[in-house]
């Protein structure tokens, strides 16, 4: 069997209801699986995975928010274990020791809705925006603001930098990637420029540097952008737009609450806000 093709189970169990809490469902994969390939193949859709257990080594600092019921069908047999998160499962790819030999394995869990306990009054958009997708961070902030901020000649809005040290790059519910700096092409300044260099795509607004010009933070493969109308001498003030098939709408919040009220409140009109379960999905930089 093609590793292909066993992944395929991966995404059959993901369309059908979670395990039941405390009893994960275990995939043997043929003889002779590559763990890295098959880790490969599940990453090429669901992005990059989170350190479950390394070397025979499993995080200490698990919870049910990192993946811990992952790892509640093995016990000290458990070698290796990549996670990822998507609505109501975890699910991962391990490398478990059974007798004769280790055997790669696919390993799918229950996952509990993150915003089930509420969500913190007193926390900034961004702290919402964690506690609504049940997102722990994966390493440090990279990003040099000064540099991206001199480069683009404007100062960036607060709560779209505290997203993007904590998210980095990746998908909210795979329905909005956000932009952040790093790949000179894909980051977010080459996406600047690429607006820049098409201002017609962009009709009836002016592109930044322009005074007043869109300033693009997200985008969408359901061919939907997400931007900011820049001219406030304040970042912080910058309204979103979103920009879908020649239709343009305006919401005068900033990117947090945007991205917040998207996936929550009903009012705005996306499809996210109907579905229980939020994540995000990692990208590798």
């Amino acid at each position: 069997m093609e590793i292909s093709a066993f992944a395929d189970r991966l995404w059959k169990s993901l369309a059908q209801d979670p395990p039941a809490r405390g009893a994960p469902k275990v995939y043997e994969a043929p003889e002779g699986t590559s763990l890295a390939e098959l880790v490969a193949e599940v990453g090429r859709l669901a992005g990059r995975p989170r350190d479950i257990a390394r070397d025979g080594f499993t995080d200490p600092s698990l919870t049910g928010r990192t993946g811990l019921p992952l790892t509640e069908a093995f016990g000290d047999e458990l070698l290796e274990l990549r996670g990822w998160a998507r609505r109501a499962h975890w699910f991962g790819c391990g490398l478990v020791a059974r007798p004769p030999g280790a055997r790669v394995v696919l390993v799918v869990a229950r996952r509990e809705d993150p915003a089930a306990a509420g969500v913190p009054a007193d926390a900034s958009w961004a702290g919402k925006l964690r506690a609504v997708t049940g997102w722990e961070p994966m390493g440090p902030p990279t990003v040099d603001w000064d540099a991206v901020e001199a480069e683009l000649g404007t100062a960036l809005p607060g709560d779209y930098k505290e997203i993007a040290d904590l998210f980095g790059e990746g998908s909210f519910d795979e329905y909005v990637d956000l932009i952040v700096p790093g790949d000179p092409h894909l980051g977010l300044v080459g996406w600047v420029r690429s607006y820049a260099r098409h201002p017609d795509l962009w009709q009836p607004y002016s592109v930044h540097p322009a005074p007043g010009g869109l300033l693009p933070w997200g985008a969408s493969e359901q061919e939907i952008d997400f931007v900011w109308r820049t001219g406030a001498e304040d970042p912080d003030d910058w309204p979103v737009y979103v920009h879908s098939y020649d239709e343009w709408q305006r919401f005068d919040c900033g990117t947090g609450e945007f991205l917040v009220r998207m996936l929550t409140d009903e009012t705005f009109g996306f499809p996210t806000s109907r579905l229980a379960g939020h994540y995000f999905t990692p990208y590798e930089l």
